[in-house]
């Protein structure tokens, strides 16, 4: 089953900058959704997740 997860603050995140409820950023997420603004969903959660990464990565090389 495919789905993206994330950390429920970023789906909080996600729902406020879209005006959804945090059930339309689930259900997105899991791919039951597939209009365009789940498709949106989808991509600004992989961006936030992409962004945490890259934060994470810069943290252990700046304590390394």
């Amino acid at each position: 089953m495919k789905k993206i997860r994330v950390h429920p603050e970023l789906k909080k995140e996600i729902a406020k900058e879209f005006s959804v409820t945090m059930q339309t950023v689930d259900m997105s997420l899991k791919y039951v959704f597939n209009s365009e603004q789940a498709k949106e969903i989808r991509q600004r959660a992989k961006e936030l997740l992409q962004a945490e990464s890259e934060d994470d990565l810069c943290c252990r090389i700046f304590y390394l």
